[in-house]
């Protein structure tokens, strides 16, 4: 890093001529090469607080929960720059306590946080794009390269996030083919943070398709301005506690009344939750019932209308960025494992490491 110190300004200065020569470039490069990362780190509108607080800054050994999430993506090779949208005086004040992670050795920028989770990563994909400036109008990047500019999205609540799970997530995306890449984690993967031996674990909820049972792991590599119904993006969000039936209900809702194509989008969005039930009933054997089991490619077509845009998913094989702090008893359970589980995973890229 050259002469940027972490943390200086509260927007990103005017790119110079070489970082914008980098970035109009950056979606013809390996994916192995460096990507914007923006972190989601407020507090408003449909968020929920976890023992009163923001997630991001619960205390986990004395450190904030996301100095952990910012450690992770300053030491990834796909980082460029940070961008965390949030509370930026907490921030500033969390970046600032002793024993911290985070070693600034990347670019990190913070912006006041708006009213919504899309909002608030909307904004911070629009600080990233070349020349831009608050109150610059969007569109006139259509007709430029930055119009294919990929970003990293995450949270800022996965502290057991590391470098390794986001750099092989970020070398399994086809940006030449895809506009939106979802991260997934499976059962497999997952089952290494359950409860076991009388201590304190995490098991989430999960779809169930054909061949598989996974959920999304919080990693998001898009092309905002390749998406045609970026809206969406924040009606998901609202309804994202899909154990919630409400949520179910009103997610129905909103696709059968507003979608084009509503029927089928949520024919299939019932199938993926008479799949969860039947599972828990033991019944996902049954041939009568295999029809609701889809396949992996037929929900990435789904999401794909759904969100018009080229749509995919990819699997990564740690699992500590799914694990985000819903709840008190999530918090709970990564403070009583949280270095158990993280030399889990390094253990993990050590053995991919070795074997690659």
């Amino acid at each position: 890093m050259t002469g940027t110190a972490p943390c200086a300004a509260t927007h990103t200065p005017a790119p110079t001529y070489h970082e914008t020569q980098r970035v109009e470039i950056m979606t013809t490069l390996p994916m192995s090469q460096h990507l914007d990362v923006i972190v989601t780190a407020g507090d408003r509108h449909a968020s929920r607080p976890v023992l009163g607080d923001n997630k991001a800054f619960l205390p986990l050994a004395g450190v904030p929960v996301i100095n952990y999430v910012l450690s992770a993506i300053e030491q990834a090779r796909c980082t460029a720059r940070i961008f965390v949208v949030g509370d930026t005086a907490r921030l500033r004040a969390a970046l600032a306590v002793p024993n911290t992670p985070v070693r600034g050795t990347r670019p990190l920028y913070l912006l006041e946080q708006s009213h919504t989770l899309y909002e608030n990563a909307w904004n911070a994909f629009l600080h990233t794009l070349p020349d831009y400036t608050p109150g610059t109008d969007w569109q006139v990047y259509m007709d430029t390269p930055a119009v294919d500019k990929a970003v990293l999205v995450m949270p800022g609540d996965i502290p057991l996030a590391t470098p390794a799970e986001i750099d092989a997530f970020v070398d399994g995306c086809d940006l030449a083919r895809y506009d939106y890449c979802l991260g997934l984690s499976t059962e497999d993967v997952l089952q290494a943070y359950y409860p076991q031996d009388g201590c304190p674990g995490i098991q989430m909820a999960y779809f169930t398709l054909r061949d598989l049972r996974a959920r999304q792991n919080n990693l998001h590599l898009v092309k905002p301005l390749r998406l045609g119904n970026r809206h969406y993006i924040q009606k998901m969000y609202n309804f994202r506690y899909q154990r919630e039936w409400r949520n179910i209900v009103r997610m129905i809702w909103e696709l059968c009344t507003t979608q084009h194509e509503s029927l089928r989008v949520a024919s299939y969005y019932l199938c993926l939750h008479i799949a969860r039930l039947l599972t828990m009933l033991g019944w996902q054997h049954y041939r009568l019932f295999r029809p609701f089991f889809l396949e992996l490619p037929v929900v990435a077509s789904v999401f794909s209308q759904l969100l018009q845009t080229r749509f995919t998913v990819g699997l990564t094989p740690y699992g500590g960025c799914a694990l985000d702090i819903d709840n008190a008893e999530h918090y709970a359970a990564v403070c009583a494992n949280f270095e158990r589980w993280r030399a889990h995973q390094y253990a993990l890229a050590k053995e991919r490491k070795a074997s690659s």
